[in-house]
């Protein structure tokens, strides 16, 4: 009799530990909403044509000191870019627990060709559906463009593009040259496809529907937890069991890499 409660417990204890969330628990990650970095372009100074001689400086704001400033023309504590040339700068300013905020700061090509528009589209999660066109001014016709240092083209249209960052120069016919970084999403959208993978796999009861850290019943703690999820959703440890199909993981990481938005 002793011998078949022993084997029961052992029983109830193991069926316990394959469907529970014990082992699924995501570690909380920072939540960068209670006091939110900010950031704003104090001032600029436009560059000469194809002459390294722009500056740009930028204040934080907010989060927890020390700041760490960082962009194409490199990183500092201080926001102040000197020595860039004509572009678009993609600012990213991060504070003392991560939390981050970015700004774009254009320098413009004295005498010389300027970007006015970048349109980017969305390439789909998994295809190559995207495209950049671009839109210049100044300077002396005709145009040449270039994509990740490519070969250059006289069309101001790049097709058949990925998801992700690219490098886009234009260059006109005195050999002045304005680049600017690109970034193609996937377009994976949190509404209609994400929430729903989460809501019926993820934040369902004794898991993460407030019994298991993080609670994701809301969208601010998905976002915070966006990379761990990602991770987590790969190599298939999440969500204990149950399983996910293919295309949902697919889709998880095309999210996250778009930014994890509320879109």
């Amino acid at each position: 009799m002793e011998v078949n409660k022993v084997i029961s417990i052992i029983l109830i204890l193991a069926i316990f530990g394959i469907f529970s969330c014990t082992y699924d628990q995501i570690e909380p990650q920072v939540d960068c909403t209670t006091s939110p970095v900010e950031m704003v372009l104090i001032e600029s100074k436009d560059a000469e044509c194809s002459s390294s001689n722009g500056s740009f400086s930028v204040a934080a704001s907010g989060g927890e000191l020390p700041y760490t400033f960082s962009s194409e023309a490199g990183s500092n504590s201080d926001g102040v870019f000197s020595n860039v040339a004509a572009g678009t700068y993609n600012v990213i300013v991060k504070d003392a627990k991560g939390c981050s905020s970015e700004l774009a700061v254009t320098i413009q090509n004295l005498g010389g060709v300027n970007l006015d528009d970048i349109t980017a589209s969305e390439a789909g999660c998994g295809s190559a559906n995207g495209s950049i066109q671009v839109a210049v001014s100044g300077g002396e016709e005709p145009y040449s463009f270039f994509i990740n240092g490519g070969a250059a083209q006289t069309s101001n249209v790049f097709n058949g593009l990925d998801a992700g960052s690219y490098s886009i120069t234009a260059i006109d016919n005195l050999d002045c040259e304005v680049k600017s970084n690109v970034k193609i999403t996937s377009g994976v959208s949190y509404q209609s496809s994400i929430k729903g993978i989460i809501e019926t796999n993820c934040a369902i009861s004794g898991c993460h529907n407030g019994s298991v850290s993080p609670n994701l019943t809301s969208f601010s703690s998905i976002q915070s937890s966006a990379n761990r999820i990602e991770a987590r959703t790969a190599n298939r440890s999440m969500p204990r069991g149950r399983t996910l199909t293919q295309q949902e993981i697919d889709m998880i990481a095309c999210w996250v890499d778009d930014g994890a938005l509320q879109n």
